[in-house]
């Protein structure tokens, strides 16, 4: 579990420091806008854009009896960056969180939550576990949402300040990611089942930690329909996999779920036989990449048509 909560947090950490380039900046090279200015003094350190992601933020205090450790969380979608600063002179840890919270608030930001190690409001398990670091009892993190006006993007900032003389900005900007990049069609799932007598659907989303499609799902399951279709003596099992995040029994649960939902959808909607399908559940058992990165993670989460 421990190395669950650093996967998400750390995710976090490299995350909200995306819009460091429209909404922190003092000195980072690529700043286009400053909704928000850095602490006074602040030098720059590094910046990392993560790309387009899904992140679960940690909007209240840490329970680890919580369902997956959390408490209360929100599953964000966006471009996320993270930018570190140093910090020289006698600033207390509390003094740059309190300025940044006001920034924020200045700037018309929502304060979602906040909290401070030396008052023990961040929860049950401290901020060392989570973020994998040397404890600081003096931490303060605080999360605020926000929108940029020129662009009409939402906005999560997340700041971390985990001793006087360096803190990190992390921010998500939620836009559309480019989508339509990889056309599956019937013919190529047909061709991946002829070769292999199994095909892994990647385009067939669900909403994070539900067995509710997606919209974008829709017109790969009518490809996976229009297969069964010319081709009347297929069967086949659908089975859903997950990553190895959270608990296995729910995972379970889940991963088969979701392949009643894609089985209900081609009998319903498209009149597939229900006697040529049968879902399946997988949870994390069958991966195809390792579950210790975010792109692994990725490919092991996915709906599997297997051949009957």
């Amino acid at each position: 579990m421990q190395f669950q909560y650093r996967f998400i947090l750390n995710a976090l950490v490299a995350a909200l420091a995306f819009c460091s380039t429209n909404v922190v900046y003092a000195a980072a090279p690529s700043g286009d806008g400053q909704l928000v200015r850095a602490y006074q003094g602040s030098q720059f350190e590094r910046q990392k854009d993560l790309g387009f992601i899904q992140l679960e933020l940690l909007v209240g205090p840490v329970d680890t009896k919580a369902s997956g450790g959390f408490g209360k969380s929100q599953v964000l979608e966006g471009y996320v960056t993270k930018v570190d600063y140093s910090l020289s002179g006698k600033r207390s840890t509390l003094e740059v969180a309190r300025n940044y919270e006001q920034a924020l608030v200045d700037a018309g930001f929502e304060l979602l939550f906040k909290c401070s190690g030396k008052a023990k409001t961040c929860g049950k398990l401290k901020f060392d576990q989570v973020f994998g670091e040397f404890p600081y009892e003096d931490e303060h993190y605080l999360i605020a949402r926000g929108t940029d006006k020129a662009t009409s993007e939402t906005l999560t900032v997340a700041i971390r300040v985990p001793e006087s003389h360096h803190h990190h900005v992390f921010v998500v900007r939620s836009k559309a990611m480019d989508t339509g990049m990889a056309k599956v069609d019937a013919a190529a799932i047909g061709k991946g089942l002829e070769q292999t007598g199994h095909m892994a659907l990647y385009g067939i989303q669900f909403d994070f930690g539900k067995a509710s499609l997606r919209p974008e799902a829709a017109p790969v399951i009518a490809e996976v329909a229009a297969l069964l279709k010319n081709n009347a003596r297929l069967k086949l099992h659908v089975v859903g996999h997950t990553d190895n995040v959270g608990n296995f029994e729910a995972n379970m649960a889940l991963s088969k779920a979701r392949a009643a939902t894609v089985v209900d959808v081609l009998v319903k909607q498209h009149s597939i036989g229900p006697a040529r399908l049968m879902p399946h559940g997988a949870s994390s058992i069958a991966p195809v990449a390792t579950n210790r990165t975010d792109a692994g993670r990725a490919k092991n989460r996915r709906v599997e048509l297997v051949e009957m």
